[in-house]
């Protein structure tokens, strides 16, 4: 009898834990852009500044830092391209926009979304072809290439999610009974 006390004690902790374990993990999915792209930025940048002190101080130059500061650098622009479809960040040239009524407004930004969206796939088809069949491996570091490539799908796929559920956002203010900007 003590043993199903003691359980029902320790049972709010195990579903605490689990409950900060599964936050954990969805804060890590939602801020996965940034925090792989933070990594690589510092780690590029402490591979260039490594190469840079044993080339001049040591005359002893490491192959591999140009490498994977280039490949790092790859990376860091697609996944920025996905952060920025997230944060809405991208660079817009938006007169016709603001010119345009709110309806009107929503309209254009839901064409936009799908050109968006069609792209995305695009890439993420033509990033896999090519991922998958590219064999061969990089100069220095002798990784698969596909490693440098995964990164086009990977994106693409994280900016046509970002953009459907943008695109269902403007499609919601569209309904009848909804009248929010979009």
């Amino acid at each position: 009898m003590a043993q199903a006390g003691a359980e029902r004690v320790t049972a709010p902790a195990e579903c605490v834990e689990k409950e900060r374990r599964v936050r954990l993990i969805k804060s890590f999915a939602f801020h996965a852009e940034e925090i792989c792209a933070g990594i690589l930025l510092v780690s590029m940048f402490l591979a260039t500044f490594a190469n840079v002190i044993s080339r001049y101080f040591f005359n002893y130059p490491l192959e591999w830092a140009e490498e994977f500061s280039r490949y790092s650098f790859i990376w860091v622009v697609f996944l920025g391209a996905a952060y920025c479809t997230k944060a809405n960040r991208h660079i817009a040239i938006d007169g016709l926009m603001l010119a345009l009524s709110d309806p009107l407004r929503t309209y254009f930004a839901i064409v936009a979304d799908l050109i968006v969206l069609g792209m995305a796939g695009v890439l993420v088809y033509y990033g896999w072809v090519l991922t998958v069949f590219t064999t061969q491996p990089t100069s220095t570091l002798h990784v698969p290439m596909s490693v440098v490539y995964v990164v086009v799908p990977i994106s693409a796929a994280a900016i046509g999610c970002r953009c459907l559920a943008t695109l269902v956002r403007h499609v919601r203010t569209i309904m009848p009974g909804n009248r929010e900007p979009a």
